[in-house]
Protein backbone atom coordinates (compact mmCIF):
# COMPACT_ATOMS: atom_id res chain seq x y z
CA UNK A 1 0.00 0.00 0.00
CA UNK A 2 2.77 2.43 0.94
CA UNK A 3 4.65 1.80 -2.32
CA UNK A 4 1.42 2.46 -4.24
CA UNK A 5 1.06 5.83 -2.49
CA UNK A 6 4.69 6.70 -3.24
CA UNK A 7 4.23 5.73 -6.91
CA UNK A 8 1.12 7.90 -7.11
CA UNK A 9 3.03 10.77 -5.49
CA UNK A 10 5.90 10.38 -7.98
CA UNK A 11 3.43 10.56 -10.88
CA UNK A 12 1.77 13.63 -9.34
CA UNK A 13 5.14 15.31 -8.80
CA UNK A 14 6.20 14.68 -12.41
CA UNK A 15 2.90 15.98 -13.78
CA UNK A 16 2.90 19.08 -11.61
CA UNK A 17 6.51 19.97 -12.34
CA UNK A 18 5.44 21.55 -15.61
CA UNK A 19 2.81 23.85 -14.08
CA UNK A 20 3.43 27.47 -13.12
CA UNK A 21 1.71 29.46 -10.40
CA UNK A 22 1.87 32.37 -7.99
CA UNK A 23 4.61 32.70 -5.40
CA UNK A 24 5.23 29.66 -3.28
CA UNK A 25 6.36 29.19 0.27
CA UNK A 26 9.94 29.51 1.43
CA UNK A 27 11.60 26.25 2.42
CA UNK A 28 14.04 27.14 5.17
CA UNK A 29 16.80 24.57 5.57
CA UNK A 30 19.43 24.33 8.27
CA UNK A 31 22.34 21.99 8.92
CA UNK A 32 23.56 20.91 12.34
CA UNK A 33 27.09 19.45 12.45
CA UNK A 34 26.85 16.30 14.59
CA UNK A 35 30.63 16.20 15.12
CA UNK A 36 30.94 12.68 13.70
CA UNK A 37 31.12 13.51 9.99
CA UNK A 38 27.34 13.75 9.63
CA UNK A 39 24.90 16.64 9.50
CA UNK A 40 21.27 16.74 10.56
CA UNK A 41 19.25 18.70 8.01
CA UNK A 42 16.01 20.28 9.23
CA UNK A 43 13.41 22.03 7.09
CA UNK A 44 10.49 24.36 7.67
CA UNK A 45 7.97 25.27 4.99
CA UNK A 46 7.12 28.94 5.65
CA UNK A 47 3.99 29.75 3.67
CA UNK A 48 3.26 33.04 5.44
CA UNK A 49 3.65 34.96 2.15
CA UNK A 50 2.84 32.14 -0.28
CA UNK A 51 0.16 32.20 -2.95
CA UNK A 52 -1.13 28.61 -2.64
CA UNK A 53 -1.40 25.76 -0.12
CA UNK A 54 1.57 23.36 -0.21
CA UNK A 55 0.42 19.74 -0.61
CA UNK A 56 3.81 18.34 -1.63
CA UNK A 57 7.40 19.48 -1.88
CA UNK A 58 10.70 18.04 -2.99
CA UNK A 59 14.44 18.62 -2.56
CA UNK A 60 16.85 17.93 -5.45
CA UNK A 61 20.47 16.87 -4.97
CA UNK A 62 23.72 16.81 -6.98
CA UNK A 63 24.48 13.18 -6.03
CA UNK A 64 23.03 9.98 -7.49
CA UNK A 65 22.01 8.20 -4.28
CA UNK A 66 21.30 9.57 -0.81
CA UNK A 67 23.14 8.00 2.14
CA UNK A 68 19.91 7.87 4.16
CA UNK A 69 16.76 5.81 3.57
CA UNK A 70 14.39 8.37 1.97
CA UNK A 71 11.24 6.80 3.43
CA UNK A 72 9.77 8.35 6.56
CA UNK A 73 10.27 6.74 9.98
CA UNK A 74 6.79 5.12 9.93
CA UNK A 75 7.69 3.47 6.63
CA UNK A 76 10.98 2.13 7.96
CA UNK A 77 13.17 4.94 6.62
CA UNK A 78 15.35 7.66 8.11
CA UNK A 79 13.25 10.78 7.43
CA UNK A 80 11.25 12.59 10.10
CA UNK A 81 7.97 14.19 9.06
CA UNK A 82 5.80 16.48 11.21
CA UNK A 83 2.87 14.10 11.69
CA UNK A 84 1.22 10.92 10.32
CA UNK A 85 -0.54 12.94 7.60
CA UNK A 86 2.81 13.54 5.88
CA UNK A 87 4.92 10.86 4.19
CA UNK A 88 8.42 10.95 2.71
CA UNK A 89 9.97 8.91 -0.04
CA UNK A 90 12.48 8.88 -2.88
CA UNK A 91 11.70 11.45 -5.52
CA UNK A 92 11.97 11.79 -9.26
CA UNK A 93 14.38 14.69 -9.89
CA UNK A 94 13.43 17.44 -12.34
CA UNK A 95 17.00 18.56 -13.02
CA UNK A 96 19.18 17.02 -10.30
CA UNK A 97 20.50 13.49 -9.86
CA UNK A 98 18.26 12.43 -6.95
CA UNK A 99 15.40 13.85 -4.90
CA UNK A 100 13.66 13.61 -1.53
CA UNK A 101 9.87 13.99 -1.68
CA UNK A 102 7.32 14.96 0.97
CA UNK A 103 3.55 14.52 0.52
CA UNK A 104 0.57 15.62 2.59
CA UNK A 105 -2.09 12.89 2.74
CA UNK A 106 -4.96 15.16 3.78
CA UNK A 107 -5.97 18.67 2.65
CA UNK A 108 -6.17 19.91 6.25
CA UNK A 109 -2.51 18.95 6.80
CA UNK A 110 -1.25 20.91 3.76
CA UNK A 111 0.87 23.96 4.62
CA UNK A 112 -1.89 26.54 4.21
CA UNK A 113 -1.30 30.10 3.00
CA UNK A 114 -0.37 32.15 6.06
CA UNK A 115 1.00 29.17 8.01
CA UNK A 116 4.34 27.43 8.55
CA UNK A 117 5.19 23.79 9.19
CA UNK A 118 8.48 22.41 10.48
CA UNK A 119 9.50 18.94 11.57
CA UNK A 120 11.03 17.62 8.34
CA UNK A 121 14.56 16.24 8.87
CA UNK A 122 17.16 13.57 8.10
CA UNK A 123 20.87 12.93 8.71
CA UNK A 124 23.53 12.66 6.00
CA UNK A 125 27.30 12.68 5.60
CA UNK A 126 26.98 14.98 2.56
CA UNK A 127 28.20 18.49 3.41
CA UNK A 128 25.87 21.50 3.56
CA UNK A 129 25.43 23.32 0.29
CA UNK A 130 22.69 24.87 -1.80
CA UNK A 131 19.89 22.62 -3.07
CA UNK A 132 16.81 23.31 -5.17
CA UNK A 133 13.31 22.75 -3.84
CA UNK A 134 10.01 22.40 -5.68
CA UNK A 135 6.58 22.96 -4.15
CA UNK A 136 3.19 21.84 -5.41
CA UNK A 137 -0.44 22.49 -4.58
CA UNK A 138 -3.16 19.89 -4.99
CA UNK A 139 -4.47 21.94 -7.94
CA UNK A 140 -1.35 22.13 -10.10
CA UNK A 141 0.30 25.29 -8.76
CA UNK A 142 4.07 25.04 -8.36
CA UNK A 143 7.06 27.11 -7.34
CA UNK A 144 10.78 26.60 -6.91
CA UNK A 145 13.62 28.08 -4.91
CA UNK A 146 16.84 27.16 -3.15
CA UNK A 147 17.77 26.36 0.43
CA UNK A 148 20.48 24.71 2.53
CA UNK A 149 20.72 20.94 2.16
CA UNK A 150 23.11 18.06 1.57
CA UNK A 151 25.47 18.47 -1.38
CA UNK A 152 28.75 17.30 -2.83
CA UNK A 153 29.68 20.96 -3.33
CA UNK A 154 29.98 22.77 0.01
CA UNK A 155 28.43 26.18 0.42
CA UNK A 156 30.56 29.15 -0.65
CA UNK A 157 32.44 30.64 2.33
CA UNK A 158 31.30 33.92 3.79
CA UNK A 159 32.73 37.02 2.05
CA UNK A 160 34.73 37.87 5.18
CA UNK A 161 36.63 34.59 4.98
CA UNK A 162 37.35 35.08 1.29
CA UNK A 163 38.61 38.64 1.76
CA UNK A 164 40.85 37.59 4.68
CA UNK A 165 42.33 34.78 2.59
CA UNK A 166 42.79 37.11 -0.41
CA UNK A 167 44.49 39.74 1.79
CA UNK A 168 46.92 37.12 3.09
CA UNK A 169 47.76 36.05 -0.46
CA UNK A 170 48.38 39.65 -1.48
CA UNK A 171 50.78 40.16 1.46
CA UNK A 172 52.72 37.00 0.57
CA UNK A 173 52.85 38.01 -3.11
CA UNK A 174 54.08 41.52 -2.22
CA UNK A 175 56.80 40.13 0.04
CA UNK A 176 57.93 37.66 -2.61
CA UNK A 177 58.00 40.39 -5.23
CA UNK A 178 60.31 42.45 -3.05
CA UNK A 179 62.64 39.50 -2.69
CA UNK A 180 62.09 38.94 1.00
CA UNK A 181 62.55 35.48 2.36
CA UNK A 182 60.12 33.94 4.79
CA UNK A 183 61.40 32.19 7.91
CA UNK A 184 59.42 29.04 7.20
Amino acid sequence: MRSLRLAAFAALTAALSFATAPAGAAVIGSALDNGDGTFTYSFEVDNSAGGFDIAAWSLEFDFALPDWDPADLAGGGDVTVPDPNWIAGPGIPVAGQSAQDFLSLAPDSDVLVGASLGGFSFTSSFVPGTVTYYEFSAFGDSATGSTTGPSTAPAVPEPGAISTFASGLLLVAAALRRGRRFPW
